[in-house]
């Protein structure tokens, strides 16, 4: 594939035929005066924003707006301000239109808080892009993990068919935060195969913010920051829900989802929610093959409870999460023999009937969450928000062992966690705005003795602490934000030597990070943002004394307790427009991380538990630097055509080389058809296609054989090179193609949305570079999938 061909391509269509269109009839205006219909005096300041575009601003001090360089068409604006009720309209523009605008008080006794615009925590200098509730149901029954690879700059990092996780800009593990419901979500992160314990179907919105947002999120956010939305809690009494059911073809999953939630009669604010899933997931086929033991069960349920006033409200959230999966049978050998054979292999080695049993080796996860949080109007000083978070972590290894030990897990973690909150999101002063905080974690991770193996990672506590302060200075053609912060981590490590001795190591880690932007809203409708920001990452107990077999990973980890903190610098900058004719995000971004900690490979080794590569943590000077485009062209009112582009380049600085497990360029295009509605509402076809390039830039080979006879011949396999090898080859490049339609049918004043959908419609062969299973087997053929969802 001549992915640079297909760039040219894309910017032809993406930049220039559009903008051709868009500059026609668009210097439209649009302008107003804000007043309090309690008063009747003019409201400074008030937020001025038209719904799923990029044009807002705010109100002078005399509350009059101007939003200049519309098109001819249909908007939907919203005018928020605190106290207030926001306010929503459709306005149909065909010429320049002046408004005014009565926003209605909020009453103290009846009406609940609304949501304050242009909150400090927004990170305005950095976008956030979304998956809302529709897209989100066309993915639902995906893993967290490839829910957001469709987002441009986001890939998976996977482990067969069934465990996935984000990577952002190259990134991934214990470098994105990931916020649950607000909290930060914690588990064992850490290992390459330990996926994201959340369930999609908890949310109705998704967001990505793709910089180095550490001033506000806390240390570790060097790739970006995750957020996993719920809808708000119902307000006012009566009942509602949804009922979802998925199908897939492929491995025979069947998947469903349940929420209902409500009010109650005579207590205005309070709202209740009850919400499970269930997923059941059969072994995998590749187009020649059944991907043995790659099954996957959960069953998972949250409960949230909320009673808001006009000054401050509560809210409760329990969540738990509870998944059993399969690992791919041939990625475990019992010899080095067999390890030679299995890596690189056109078949795995083991290949059995379709099966829902779950097998040796596999993983058991439980995740419980539990959130309070409660919020007051301070005089006039903002919002003050307290959260307190509470969390456990248990996961379970399992690997094939001797003497009918297999039920007995080979690792076996436990991870309490603490986490407590405090935020002051101030009211604006003039044109100045500000959020200042601070954050506690404690945690402590056991290790079970039943396991009778030496722990892969000892006991450990930590505690974390950290302060920030945001500030936002917000004008109508431009906003200027800086934020800085400050974090200390300590580490008390119980861990025994090789002679049973008991250990008490510890770690003390601390650094600042800060962050400058600014955004510009330039004529024609585009924006500009730019944002410089530093973060850090002190080092996971993993990486410092991981010392035995991860049986999920199928390698041998050893940690290096010399290592120190990494330290992060990334730029971001985008040019943006969204208008009725078309939509366009482009994005470039520099990461430098001195001290990135990566695991190396460097031997193999034959253990009693069979035999598996040797992976050494090291330390070197890392850069990415890569470019994100996304665009939407209406061709009219039933053709959209869409385009997604992310080139990534990551080199070792210090070794002059590659780094390895790196995303691969890639290019998505899609054309949807809207039908008209009939008896049939909102029914589309779509059809799209993945260009997924050979990855480039990859490190040297060195293949099992070859590390084999260097340890007989007792050879350095760094002596004269230094940088980092693998064990295979990257594999070709390839194009996966996909059709999907839908519709929803009106039923007793509801609907019921149907979704169809076909992926890898040729039934390809092929291997992504970005699946640790590729050493092994082919990723998955053809399948087709149903969704339904009802909602009432």
């Amino acid at each position: 594939m001549n992915l640079m061909r297909l760039f040219s391509v894309f910017l032809f269509f993406g930049l220039f035929i559009p903008t051709a269109y868009g500059q026609a009839n668009c210097d439209l205006k649009l302008s107003g005066i804000i007043v309090g219909k309690d008063s009747g005096e003019t409201i400074p300041l008030a937020t001025i924003e038209i719904v799923h575009t990029q044009f807002r601003t705010v109100a002078n001090e005399n509350g009059e707006f101007e939003i200049k360089n519309l098109c001819a068409g249909s908007y939907e604006i919203l005018i928020r301000f605190v106290g207030y009720i926001p306010y929503k309209e459709v306005l149909n523009i065909t010429k320049s239109t002046s408004i005014q605008v009565e926003l209605l008080p909020e009453i103290t006794d009846l009406d609940v808080v609304t949501v304050e615009g242009e909150r400090a925590e927004q990170i305005a200098t950095l976008k956030r892009v979304e998956l809302k509730k529709e897209e989100l149901f066309r993915k639902s029954g995906e893993s967290l993990g490839k829910t957001l690879s469709s987002l441009s700059g986001v890939n998976m990092l996977q482990t067969g068919p069934n465990i996935a996780k984000p990577v952002i800009h190259g990134l991934h593990s214990s470098r994105i935060l990931i916020l649950n419901n607000g909290i930060r979500q914690e588990g064992q992160q850490w290992g390459q195969e330990h996926a994201p314990e959340i369930d999609p179907f908890v949310a109705t919105n998704l967001q990505l913010i793709k910089g180095a947002a550490a001033v506000k999120y806390g240390s570790d956010a060097i790739g970006g920051v995750i957020l996993v939305n719920p809808p708000d809690l119902p307000e006012t009494a009566g009942i509602s829900g949804s009922l979802n059911a998925v199908a897939n073809s492929n491995n025979g999953m069947y998947t469903g989802s349940a929420m209902v939630e409500g009010g109650i009669e005579g207590v205005n604010g309070f709202g209740w929610r009850f919400q499970g899933s269930y997923k059941n997931a059969g072994d995998s086929k590749a187009p020649d093959y059944r991907l043995t033991n790659t099954g996957v069960l959960e069953k998972n349920f949250s409960i949230g409870l909320a009673y808001h006033k006009s000054k401050g409200g509560l809210e409760l959230f329990f969540s738990s999460f509870d998944a059993e999966m399969g690992v791919l049978r041939s990625a475990h050998t019992g010899n080095l023999t067999d390890l030679e054979r299995a890596i690189g292999s056109d078949r795995p080695l083991y290949i059995s009937d379709f099966s829902y049993d779950i097998n040796n080796p596999k993983q058991r996860v439980q995740h419980q969450l539990l959130k309070l949080n409660g919020h007051l109007a301070w005089n006039n000083l903002g919002e003050v928000t307290v959260q307190y978070g509470l969390q456990r972590n248990l996961r379970r290894e399992f690997d094939i062992r001797r003497g009918g030990r297999s039920n007995i897990p080979a690792l076996s973690l436990e991870l309490i966690t603490h986490t407590l909150e405090l935020d002051l999101d101030m009211k604006p002063m003039g044109d100045f705005k500000a959020d200042i905080g601070a954050s506690f974690l404690f945690q402590g991770n056991s290790n079970d003795p039943e396991t009778g193996i030496m722990p892969l990672i000892p006991n450990f506590d930590n505690w974390t602490a950290g302060v920030h302060a945001i500030w936002r200075y917000i004008k109508d053609q431009y906003e200027l934000e800086a934020g800085v912060r400050y974090d200390f981590k300590h580490y008390l490590v119980k861990r025994f030597d090789a002679q049973n001795n008991l250990q008490k190591p510890e770690f003390d880690f601390n650094n600042f990070t800060g962050s400058l932007g600014a955004v510009y809203y330039l004529p024609s409708g585009w924006s500009f943002r730019t944002n410089l920001g530093t973060a850090w990452r002190a080092p996971n107990i993993n990486e410092l004394y991981s010392g035995g077999l991860h049986h999920g990973s199928a390698a041998i980890e050893k940690g290096n307790e010399s290592l120190v903190s990494e330290k992060a610098i990334k730029w971001i900058s985008s040019f943006e427009k969204a208008s009725e004719k078309f939509d366009a995000n482009v994005a470039v971004y520099l990461n430098h991380i001195a001290d990135y900690i990566y695991l190396r490979p460097e031997n193999v080794e034959l253990t009693i538990q069979g035999a598996f590569p040797l992976m050494s943590y090291m330390q070197t000077d890392a850069s990415f630097i890569g470019l994100d485009t996304d665009f939407t062209y209406h061709i009219n009112n039933h053709v959209d055509f869409n385009g997604k582009l992310s080139l990534i380049k990551a080199e070792d600085r210090l070794n002059k080389g590659p780094l390895i497990s790196i995303p691969t360029n890639r290019l998505s295009a899609g054309i949807t058809y809207n039908f008209e509605d009939g008896s049939l509402i909102d029914p589309y076809i779509s059809l799209s296609a993945d260009f997924v390039d050979k990855q480039r830039n990859a490190p040297r080979v060195v293949s099992i054989s070859e590390v084999i006879e260097a340890n007989r011949t007792n050879s350095d396999l760094f002596i004269n090179n230094q940088t980092v090898f693998d064990f295979l080859a990257p594999p070709a490049g390839y194009t996966d193609v996909g059709l999907s339609a839908g519709f929803k049918v009106p039923v007793s004043g509801n609907h019921i949305a149907v979704y169809a959908s076909v992926e890898n419609i040729f039934n390809s062969s092929y291997r992504d570079y970005m699946n640790r299973l590729r050493y092994y087997s082919d990723e998955v053929g053809r399948n087709f999938s149903i969704k339904l969802n009802y909602s009432f």
